[in-house]
């Protein structure tokens, strides 16, 4: 689970949510800079030991995305790249108006990722997914096309006019 400042809400009350599901997952949460957060989350991840995993900022989100099987976030571009790239479905949620909302339309579109409104949209969307694990896998399977792992040599080699498949 990740988003910026501006993301999903109050992470801490929304993974005792997720956790308070009682299925079987771990949790990964990142908190980034935010350090009221990440000692909530460290409070509520020593009620849910070996479940609830609270990181503060890293540099390492791809270490992290490639050890879960869903990504739970704002639409924003940076992230949405990643995630594409990774191979990972997402559980799109606050969108901010403009970018972020096309993002959501077009992952929604290639059946990448599912949205939820609110926070029990959340729940239910991840009950589903836990529910019916081949749906995810049919998420998975139909990102491939769309990532773009090499997408920024891919750039660069054409703003300097050099041959991409070098």
């Amino acid at each position: 689970m990740m988003s910026g400042g501006a993301g999903l809400g109050p992470k801490d009350k929304l993974a005792a949510r997720l956790l308070a599901m009682g299925a079987d997952f771990q949790l990964i949460v990142l908190a980034g800079r935010n350090e009221a957060l990440l000692a909530a989350l460290g409070k509520l991840a020593s009620d849910h030991p070996g479940r609830l995993f609270p990181h503060g900022f890293t540099r390492e989100v791809e270490r992290l995305m490639a050890c879960s099987d869903l990504v739970i976030t704002k639409p924003g571009g940076l992230t949405t790249s990643e995630c594409l790239a990774m191979k990972q479905p997402m559980l799109l949620n606050s969108p901010i108006p403009g970018q972020e909302e096309r993002n959501a339309d077009f992952l929604l579109e290639q059946g990448v990722a599912l949205k939820a409104v609110d926070d029990d949209a959340l729940v239910y969307r991840v009950r589903a997914l836990l529910d019916e694990p081949e749906r995810l896998e049919a998420m998975r399977r139909r990102i491939a096309p769309l990532g773009r792992p090499l997408a920024a040599r891919f750039v660069l080699d054409r703003v300097l006019g050099t041959d991409a498949a070098s």
